[in-house]
C-alpha cells in the first residue's frame, strides 16, 4: 500500500516519516515534487511543500503539483501533515486534498500529539496543559493563533462545514463511535475534528475508522493518527499472515491483559482444559489435539489466535494434589502444562495453512518449552517493546528467524499485550 503525505515544513515531514517507519513502512521525504524517485521499496512519500506561509498562487503550484504527482505515483491514501500548533494554511491545504481525493472524501482532523504534550479536549487544543492561544503560537508573526477551538481555526480557512466529536461523545465501543461519526458526515460535515487525550485514543480512532467505508478518509494531523491509520489500512490489504499469542501465566495481570486484547480485537480464545494438560495419559494428547484443531478454526476467522490456560475469573488448580495422584513431583506437573501449551503452539507453526508473522509468549516456562521442542538454541535480541518485554528472533532449529515477543506474567498494564501484538504486526 502506498501513502502520500503533504507537509508544509521539513521537520514535520521527517517526524511523520519516522513514525511511519516504526509502523512497518519504508518512507522518504522529498523537497520538491518533481524529484520523486520511482523505486520498489519506498511505500510512503512525504513531500515538503514549504507552504506554511505561502500565498494562494504558491499553494496552487507547490501543494497542487505535489498532489498531482502523488496521485500519479499511485498513492492509496493522501494525508495532510499539519503543524502541531495549527499555524499556517491549514484549512486551505485541507480543501486542496479533499478536492483531489474527490466528492466522496471526508477529512478527519486529530490534532493531538500526546508524546509532545498536545491533546484535544472538547475541540480545544491544549499545549503542555495551556490553551493553544495562550502559547507562543499566539505570537506567530504571519498567522497568529487567537483561539484554541480547533473547528473555529479550520472553519476560518475552509469552504467546507466542520464538525466535532468531543471526548464526552466518544466511547470505546466501535459501533457507537462509527454511528456518531456517520451522523456528523450525514449532517453535511466534510471535515471532522476528533478529540484525543492519549495515544490509545488515537489508536482506537485509527483502527475503528479503517472499518468505515462510506467515504474515503483523509487523515489530517501532526503525525500519530496518519501513521496509525496507514498501518491499519495496510493490515487490511493482502496480508494473510497470522500471529500466535500463547499465555501460560496464571496471574491477574495476564488475565486483565488478555481480556483487553480479546475485547479490543473481538477474539474467541482457545482455552485448553488445564486439568487435562496436567495429566500424563491419553487425556493430555487428546486435549492438545482438540486445541490444535480449534486454533486452526480460529485462525481462519482472525489475524490473531490466542491459546491460554488463563481464563477470565482465574482458575487455579491444586498442582500438589495432582502430582500426588500421579506419583510425580509438582514441578513435573507444572512442566507438563507448559509443554502442552508449547506443543499446541508448535503444532500450529507446523500445520497452519497460513504464514505465521510472529509469536507472543507470556511466561518464562512456556517460552523455554517452546524453544526446546522447536530445537532453538537461543533468541537473538533486537528491541525492548516495554519494561521486561523483549523482541527478537529464534536462533537455530526449524523456526530460526521466527519473530518472538516474550514477557513475564506479572509485567505490564492492561494494554500491554495488545500493544505487543501491534508491535509484532509492524515487524
Amino acid at each position: 500500500m502506498k501513502v502520500g503525505i503533504i507537509a508544509d515544513d521539513l521537520t514535520g515531514a521527517n517526524a511523520t516519516g519516522v513514525r511511519l517507519s516504526k509502523n512497518g513502512f519504508h518512507p522518504a521525504t522529498y523537497f520538491h515534487y518533481n524529484d520523486l524517485m520511482q523505486d520498489d521499496e519506498t511505500d510512503a512519500i512525504i513531500v515538503d511543500t514549504d507552504s506554511r506561509y505561502a500565498s494562494k498562487k504558491v499553494l496552487d503550484y507547490r501543494v497542487g503539483g505535489s498532489l498531482r504527482k502523488l496521485k500519479d505515483w499511485g498513492a492509496d491514501i493522501l494525508c495532510k501533515r499539519i503543524d502541531s500548533t495549527l499555524r499556517g494554511n491549514v484549512g486551505v491545504e485541507i480543501d486542496m486534498i479533499l478536492d483531489t481525493v474527490g466528492p466522496d472524501s471526508v477529512g478527519v482532523v486529530v490534532p493531538s500529539f500526546p508524546d509532545s504534550g498536545r491533546v484535544t479536549v472538547g475541540g480545544y487544543l491544549l499545549v503542555d496543559n495551556l490553551p493553544l492561544h495562550k502559547t507562543d503560537a499566539a505570537n506567530d508573526p504571519i498567522t497568529p493563533i487567537t483561539t484554541s477551538y480547533v473547528p473555529e481555526i479550520i472553519s476560518s480557512q475552509t469552504s467546507h462545514k466542520v464538525g466535532v466529536l468531543t471526548i464526552n461523545d466518544m466511547t470505546d465501543d466501535r459501533d457507537i463511535f462509527i454511528r456518531s461519526f456517520k451522523k456528523l458526515v450525514d449532517d453535511g460535515n466534510k471535515i471532522i475534528v476528533l478529540d484525543a487525550v492519549t495515544n490509545n485514543d488515537i489508536e482506537f480512532i485509527a483502527e475503528t475508522l479503517c472499518g468505515y467505508t462510506d467515504k474515503k478518509i483523509v487523515p489530517i494531523d501532526p503525525g500519530p493518527f496518519t501513521s496509525l491509520y496507514a498501518k491499519y489500512r495496510a493490515d487490511q490489504i493482502g496480508d494473510d499472515r497470522k500471529i500466535i499469542v500463547t499465555v501460560g501465566s496464571a496471574t491477574k495481570v495476564s488475565e486483565r491483559q488478555l481480556v483487553y486484547l480479546i475485547d479490543r480485537l473481538k477474539l474467541t480464545p482457545v482455552i485448553p482444559d488445564i486439568n487435562k494438560l496436567a495429566t500424563f495419559d491419553e487425556n493430555w494428547h487428546a486435549e492438545v489435539e482438540k486445541s490444535v484443531q480449534l486454533a486452526k478454526e480460529r485462525m481462519e476467522e482472525n489475524e490473531v489466535v490466542v491459546i491460554t490456560t488463563n481464563e477470565e475469573n482465574l482458575v487455579i488448580i491444586d498442582i500438589k494434589k495432582i502430582a500426588a495422584s500421579h506419583g510425580v513431583t509438582p514441578d513435573r506437573v507444572a512442566k507438563r502444562i507448559t509443554d502442552g501449551l508449547a506443543t499446541i503452539t508448535k503444532r500450529l507453526l507446523d500445520e497452519a495453512d497460513h504464514e505465521i508473522k510472529g509469536c507472543y509468549v507470556s511466561g518464562g516456562d512456556v517460552t523455554a518449552s517452546l524453544a526446546s521442542i522447536t530445537l532453538a538454541s537461543g533468541i537473538k535480541l533486537i528491541d525492548e517493546v516495554g519494561p521486561l518485554i523483549a523482541y527478537g528472533h529464534l536462533l537455530g532449529g526449524k523456526y530460526e528467524g521466527l519473530p518472538l515477543v516474550t514477557k513475564g506474567g506479572m509485567i505490564g498494564s492492561r494494554q500491554t499485550l495488545y500493544e505487543a501484538v501491534q508491535y509484532l504486526k509492524s515487524k
